[in-house]
């Protein structure tokens, strides 16, 4: 299997800071490696995706860790090892100069940069590293400097055996008795400082700005939700309902398509979409507007196939995929399908490049690209470590206000997962809970707009 074409150029990799993460370099290159060789000097119980990438795809792994009385390599790495006792992994320790951070994918790159295996160094931490395709090292000379280097390395190690666990072990347990005194000192002197505790300008400043830009956010949110809901109760009516349209259809799914015949069918002129001069004119009474639209979709005579198939079919499914007691425990293959039938994502996953998706650099048919967009985002974490399943079910389950959880889920390092923003989000929770929360992505934000409200496109 050869590797994705993004994987075969050279890339720098600073983690948050330039969106170039470890972890989905990870996801790239396990596979077409052969397999992986790695000195790094610290390893974290927290981050043992290397590790389980490697078992899970079978690949033969060679990791070479630090030795000292800071314990750089968590005893529970060391266990790992241990528990595995298989000639196709192996744990070696270097005695107090290890400190490189080389992960080598044989027959498929190497990365050599500065983050160690932990969590805030492949998620959160600025970090800077390059990663060489495999080609880059041959032509280079640079696979024969990696040769000799681990050659080296290994010339200095010692393979780990039971005895030095259960040294790091202890070495481990009264660390952390040492740092539980600390952290009690600490707080016991912040309850009596005599001084009041100074966190520095820039967090006062950029504290308020956030609240005040979140506080901006949540009215819109809830100003829009109320509005929406209004109109699923006049569109859902009898009367105004088409009848092709069963009663038994959610009103916020109503809603939602009415909004998206109305802009497809109305605002768009051509290849134009002027929602804003068609806002221009109906500001001025949106209550007219909308009893006109209302009075042209009770009655219009178009084909109606999609929408159907959107109220009939995709609904119900998301509905059923989305339900609290499943949405945790979804497949690949589920959360794919999921995803496949949200009509933001879908918009978006389109709008990638053959080349992140990891497809041939030719046209390719929409629902081949949607569907290796899903079997991206099945792989991504946030900078905190959640899985898309948990940010779905956070955003759609969990507890507080929704726009909070919205919010929370762009821009908090908790939740946030690149290429899922606000107009993938507000569908999925109204597709989840279309009796409570209408769907609303851009394209409901833009019918709005049209029918002369005064809704913000976007965050």
């Amino acid at each position: 299997m050869t590797a994705p074409k993004s994987s075969r150029h050279m890339r720098f990799i600073a983690g948050p800071l330039n969106k170039q993460l470890l972890q989905n370099l990870l996801g790239e290159v396990i596979e077409p490696c052969t397999r992986v060789r790695a000195a790094v000097a610290y390893a974290n119980r927290d981050n043992m995706q290397l590790f389980e990438a490697c078992a899970r795809h079978l690949k033969p792994l060679e990791f070479y860790g630090r030795y000292d009385h800071t314990v750089p390599v968590d005893p529970a790495v060391l266990k790992w090892f241990l528990d595995k006792a298989s000639p196709n992994y192996h744990c070696k320790l270097v005695p107090d100069i290890l400190h490189s951070k080389v992960i080598w994918w044989v027959n498929a790159g190497a990365y050599i940069g500065s983050a160690n295996l932990s969590d805030r160094a492949w998620i959160s931490n600025i970090e800077a590293g390059v990663f060489l395709p495999h080609d880059e090292l041959a032509e280079t000379g640079m696979e024969r400097e990696l040769l000799h280097f681990f050659e080296e390395v290994d010339d200095r190690s010692v393979p780990l055996r039971e005895e030095i666990y259960l040294e790091q072990r202890q070495l481990a347990d009264r660390r952390l008795q040492l740092s539980k005194q600390d952290y009690e000192l600490e707080q016991q002197f912040d309850k009596e400082r005599l001084l009041d505790k100074n966190r520095g300008l820039v967090f006062v400043e950029t504290k308020r700005s956030t609240d005040k830009r979140f506080r901006k956010f949540e009215q819109e949110w809830n100003d829009t939700l109320q509005l929406m809901r209004s109109i699923a109760a006049r569109v859902s009516a009898p009367g105004v309902k088409p009848g092709w349209i069963e009663d038994s259809v959610p009103p916020g799914v109503q809603a939602d398509q009415f909004l998206h015949a109305y802009y497809y069918k109305q605002v768009k002129d051509g290849n134009r979409y002027p929602y804003e001069e068609f806002f221009a004119r109906n500001s001025r009474n949106p209550e007219l507007a909308l009893r006109e639209a209302l009075e042209w979709w009770h009655a219009a005579e178009f084909d109606h196939s999609f929408e159907e198939r959107t109220i009939y079919e995709w609904s119900p499914r998301l509905r059923e995929l989305l339900a609290r007691e499943r949405i945790l425990n979804l497949t690949e293959e589920e959360f794919v399908d999921a995803i496949s039938r949200v009509h933001a994502i879908r918009a978006h996953a389109i709008k990638q490049e053959n080349e992140h998706l990891g497809l041939p650099d030719k046209p390719q048919a929409g629902d081949d690209k949607v569907l290796k967009f899903g079997e991206w985002l099945w792989k991504q974490r946030s900078r905190e470590g959640k899985t898309m399943l948990d940010l779905l079910n956070y955003v759609v389950w969990g507890s507080g206000h929704v726009a909070e959880r919205i919010w929370n889920a762009i821009r908090s390092d908790d939740w946030a997962i690149p290429h899922i923003g606000l107009s993938s989000l507000g569908e999925i929770v109204g597709w989840a809970r279309p009796d409570e929360y209408p769907p609303r992505n851009m394209r409901t934000s833009k019918g709005l707009r049209a029918l002369g409200y005064n809704v913000k496109i976007g965050m």
